[in-house]
């Protein structure tokens, strides 16, 4: 498949992210709360809008992978945004999966809806033998989400700048 084909789940639309949405990137990625297990928050747009632009070249050179905006089927109301990438961004490398929710949508579930339609997209789509992704030792809402879909824990790994811990989930 050349065009983009998004991921599905009961009640979350994923689409891939548009130049429009630098808004809402903006303000997530600047929110000390929702950075605080994936990297300081980034108080320069330029700095956002490089980041989207090496997203959308991503998405453009790797179709169907990439970071995705999520939003509520039922309203249409944008809730956060999510990853399935190779790791570091290097093709061949595993396919990772990841997610950051805006606080109210917190412990409902989401979490746990994304990182399933992500990894069942993972093996439906691109058959991979193993989807991963890794968490900061302290954040135990994401492990607990992951162990949920049923990921364990197979070490730690240092990537994006700290260490970290990576779960895998096999088919």
């Amino acid at each position: 498949m050349s065009h983009f084909d998004p991921p599905e789940s009961a009640r979350l639309r994923f689409r891939s992210v548009e130049p429009d949405d630098f808004d809402f990137i903006f303000h997530l990625q600047g929110d000390t709360d929702l950075m605080r297990y994936i990297r300081p928050p980034e108080k320069d747009p330029e700095v956002v809008r490089e980041r989207m632009n090496m997203w959308q070249k991503y998405t453009q050179l790797n179709p169907g992978l990439g970071t995705y905006i999520m939003s509520l089927k039922e309203s249409g109301e944008v809730i956060g945004n999510c990853v399935l990438r190779h790791m570091d961004y290097l093709p061949g490398n595993d396919l990772e999966l990841g997610y950051v929710l805006l606080r109210e949508y917190w412990k409902q579930g989401f979490a746990t809806e994304t990182a399933q339609a992500l990894a069942a997209y993972a093996f439906s789509r691109f058959d991979v033998p193993k989807v991963v992704a890794v968490v900061d030792p302290e954040n135990l809402a994401s492990q607990n989400v992951l162990l949920k879909c049923g990921f364990r824990i197979v070490g730690r790994r240092f990537i994006y700048n700290s260490d970290n811990l990576e779960f895998v989930l096999e088919r």
